[in-house]
């Protein structure tokens, strides 16, 4: 799966959010935004397709919690816990 192609899934699954994203020199910073303009990190995802889990708006947390090629949208939730490491 490609980042675009992850941000359309993210689109038709959360109707009342809309997804964008914005490439920095290392990551690409995808940004969820409510119905009220209000915008946040949704996820950080590097050049190589690794997914991170926001540390602020401006840094990851450290370690992959998921890939483009393996993330299951479906189990994807709006809120960003599917970013929390497990075990």
């Amino acid at each position: 799966m490609t980042l675009t192609e992850f941000i359309t899934a993210l689109d038709a699954r959360f109707a009342d959010y809309a997804f964008s994203f914005t490439q920095g020199a290392k990551f690409t910073r995808v940004i969820i935004s409510d119905r009220y303009n209000s915008r946040s990190v949704f996820c950080f995802v590097d050049a190589e397709g690794n997914i991170l889990k926001p540390a602020s708006w401006k840094t990851p947390a450290k370690g992959i919690r998921s890939t483009l090629v393996t993330v299951d949208v479906t189990k994807v939730d709006q809120f960003g816990s599917w970013l929390y490491r497990r075990g």
